[in-house]
């Protein structure tokens, strides 16, 4: 066998590779190893043989409930600290499993951290909602559904220890400016769609004096922001509000730090809204850049939305239409940074609307794919990644493309070409929605919540030294560079950046999948464990065999002629 493992900030991926069928072989155990201490753990998993049940959802070692497919997510690590795992087929019959230790594989070394070198640190939510895990913290309501309401008063109250699981560390990391001018010195520019987490906006009237805010409108009555806007005005805060008409939205959610000095230093940037249900009810990231040319450039930016006064006019949309200069960092990463809006008409035409010039590179960036594309988006209209990614799958059939949407609204009217049996290269959020074997009914989203997988991010040819990172405040649509003040960042190079971001998909992606699968009513999946080596006949050939040596070893194999 071979094995893999990557990390985010709090996730381990693994993937191991099948050459040949292990006889009598029932499934895998996977230890992991904390490389400091020397100490080992079995992880424990869910799944019974077939002929049992495990109707209220309790774990057994992996050793006795093996792993009967060749990757897995570790969710209970920690962040900052160093693991191998040691993956072993478990041979016989159940009840009387052995490990076959002979050809047991461990992995290299990795450790999730937020943290990728001097330059970025990164952090995702961990707002998956429709989970098992999340059903068993929660009391559940007369449809057997996790209760909403004990959702709601969890992620409303700051310290709450869910609503700290959920957040992850992207919370510390929106805090992290802030915090780091009122030790350090020095202010922090702002520029924000949403602000109406009590714990965040708390810290931004704690620090006001610290702070210069360009607060947008969520649309005619703003009623997100109202509170926390009348709260800073009466502060006498540096306070602007840019309230844009609609269709347009000030969709930006950046800040920066900025030295005593007056020298604008990192930004602090990514999906996620200062709203509870950005932090704890969606898929979101967030991603610092310690770079001073990047953060001038942002910094030119809200000087441009603090002279345009809520117009969205042509000077900024002429600025924003300009290329910046590439920003070369010393390991030979590049930056190209795009604002919105930056088209000269302010809304997107219905017919042959021109490509925005941010969105032809990222056209051109796909395109240029060698192997895979992998996304998550929520709703970018049309065109859009999304409309590319289908495109793509008609004109590019070899490539590996991964990607999960909000909703059906999102590939409503697009086509995507995949032969049967082959992985969906596109999936929209769901939960189960009905008992199914030791699986029960998931909370989706909050009743009137809208976003689920609220990311907008790209990664492509993870695994090439020239792999692409596409991320920002950007929904990746024309809309967003017709309509909407937003971000983007188009990341060459980084690697490990790069790896960070593709956990981030792969776990979102498999996770809707699965559900996608099982909801559709067509999978053969009885969800127990196979008494018998026949389970692993789809792993030593086919599309899971093409994707897993992709994965494995960063080359991806042709695609099996249909």
């Amino acid at each position: 066998m071979k094995a893999k493992a990557f990390a985010s900030d709090a996730i381990v991926f693994l993937c191991w590779l099948l050459e040949e069928k292990i006889p009598d072989c029932l499934g895998f155990a996977v230890t992991r190893i904390d490389v400091a201490s020397g100490e080992r753990e079995v992880l424990r998993t869910f799944l019974p043989f077939a002929g049992t049940e495990n109707k209220e959802w309790k774990s057994r070692p992996s050793t006795e409930w093996p792993i009967q497919k060749c990757d897995w997510m570790d969710f209970s690590v920690k962040t900052g600290t160093t693991y191998q795992y040691e993956i072993t087929p478990m041979v016989g019959k159940p009840e009387e499993l052995k490990p076959h230790a002979s050809i047991s594989v461990t992995t290299d070394k990795i450790t999730p951290s937020t943290k990728c070198g001097e330059v970025f640190e990164c952090a995702f939510t961990k707002g998956l909602l429709s989970t098992q895990a999340l059903r068993g913290h929660l009391p559940l309501d007369a449809n057997g559904v996790p209760d909403f309401n004990a959702l709601l008063k969890a992620i409303l109250t700051p310290g709450d220890p869910l609503r700290n699981k959920l957040a992850g560390n992207a919370l510390q990391l929106l805090k992290w400016p802030i915090l780091n001018a009122k030790t350090k010195g020095g202010k922090v520019k702002m520029a924000l769609y949403e602000l109406a987490d009590q714990e965040l906006v708390d810290l931004v009237a704690d620090n006001h004096e610290l702070i210069s805010l360009i607060l947008s409108n969520t649309g005619e009555s703003d009623e997100t922001n109202k509170a926390a806007r009348e709260r800073l005005h009466k502060l006498q805060m540096d306070i602007v509000d840019r309230m844009v008409k609609s269709p347009a939205i000030g969709h930006n959610k950046s800040q920066i730090y900025v030295t005593p000095e007056g020298n604008p230093e990192s930004v602090t940037s990514g999906s996620t809204n200062i709203t509870p249900t950005g932090l704890c009810c969606q898929s979101n990231n967030v991603l610092r850049i310690n770079s001073p040319e990047v953060a001038e450039l942002f910094d030119a930016y809200f000087k441009l939305l603090l002279e345009d006064k809520a117009t969205m006019g042509k000077a900024l949309r002429d600025a924003n239409a300009q290329r910046k200069k590439e920003v070369k960092l010393a390991d030979g990463t590049r930056i190209t940074v795009w604002f919105s809006p930056n088209t000269k008409d302010a809304t997107k035409p219905a017919k042959n609307p021109p490509t925005p010039p941010d969105m032809q590179e990222v056209f051109d960036c796909m395109d240029a794919a060698k192997q895979g594309i992998f996304f998550l988006a929520f709703y970018p209209g049309k065109p859009s990644i999304v409309s590319k990614a289908a495109d793509l799958t008609f004109s590019r059939p070899e490539l590996l493309i991964r990607g999960a949407v909000s909703s059906y609204d999102a590939i409503r009217g697009i086509k995507f070409q995949y032969h049967k049996g082959e992985f969906p290269p596109v999936v929209t959020a769901s939960g189960i929605e009905k008992d199914f074997a030791s699986w029960h009914k998931e909370l989706l989203k909050l009743p009137d919540a809208h976003a689920i997988i609220h990311d907008k991010v790209v990664v492509i040819d993870p695994f090439a030294d020239e792999c692409v990172l596409i991320v920002g405040s950007h929904n990746l649509g024309f809309k967003a560079s017709y309509s909407n003040d937003e971000n983007m960042l188009i990341i060459r190079g980084n690697r490990e950046l790069v790896m960070r971001y593709w956990v981030h998909i792969m776990d979102v992606y498999s996770h809707y999948r699965f559900r996608r699968s099982v909801n559709s009513g067509r999978t053969k999946f009885k969800g127990t464990l196979a008494v018998d080596a026949a389970w692993q006949d789809r792993f030593l050939s086919g599309p899971a065999h093409r994707e897993l040596t992709y994965f494995v070893t960063g080359v991806l194999p042709a695609r099996p002629a249909v």
